[in-house]
């Protein structure tokens, strides 16, 4: 398995863009995870793959053969980018507000922001894979209480509180002492 460092990404993104924009085809993809904290919201060392909702507008299985094509040129695994966790990003409670990287009137690409993030994230939970980042994104929420990171999961996912399994995770990522909010990374040219 490929592990992407941000640059990777970006290539990869580009080549997307390329190809879309050869094809004609309008397509809206919103990125999550860790391709999205990798992309905007700080310095992630590497990603296994770059996690997307569902392409609104275009067409799913243009941008998969597409995807598919980019990852035979570069000697990639074919989910470099895929469309699994969507399942994951918040449908129902407080509106994600996506923040844009490229837009050329043809093909948009947007993150999801880092309150949306931290929120799934608390959802998904799981050690050693989630401590970091959920460690990352309390700082750049300017959450300082787990109390206030349930608050913030319940607005997400209305109804839902954080697991037992998630409220321990970021009580000791608290206990551990003041967090610094890491620094963006450069915007990003496609």
């Amino acid at each position: 398995m490929t592990l992407f460092t941000r640059d990777h990404l970006i290539g990869g993104l580009r080549d997307l863009v390329h190809e879309l924009q050869r094809a004609g085809h309008p397509t809206g993809l919103r990125i999550i995870g860790g391709g999205a904290l990798a992309l905007r919201h700080y310095d992630r060392r590497t990603t296994a793959d770059i996690d997307a909702l569902r392409v609104n507008p275009g067409d799913e299985a243009t941008v998969t053969r597409i995807v598919e094509r980019i990852a035979a040129a570069r000697g990639w695994q074919n989910d470099w980018f895929n469309f699994e966790p969507a399942n994951l990003a918040p449908e129902y409670g407080r509106p994600v507000r996506w923040e844009s990287i490229h837009d050329d009137g043809l093909v948009t690409i947007e993150v999801a922001p880092a309150d949306a993030l931290l929120a799934m994230k608390l959802r998904a939970n799981r050690p050693g894979r989630d401590t970091d980042d959920i460690r990352k994104l309390l700082a750049i929420c300017g959450i300082e209480t787990v109390e206030a990171a349930d608050t913030l999961f319940g607005e997400f996912y209305p109804g839902d509180s954080l697991s037992e399994r998630a409220w321990g995770m970021v009580e000791r990522i608290l206990a551990a002492g003041r967090i610094e909010q890491p620094n963006p990374p450069a915007p990003i040219e496609i």
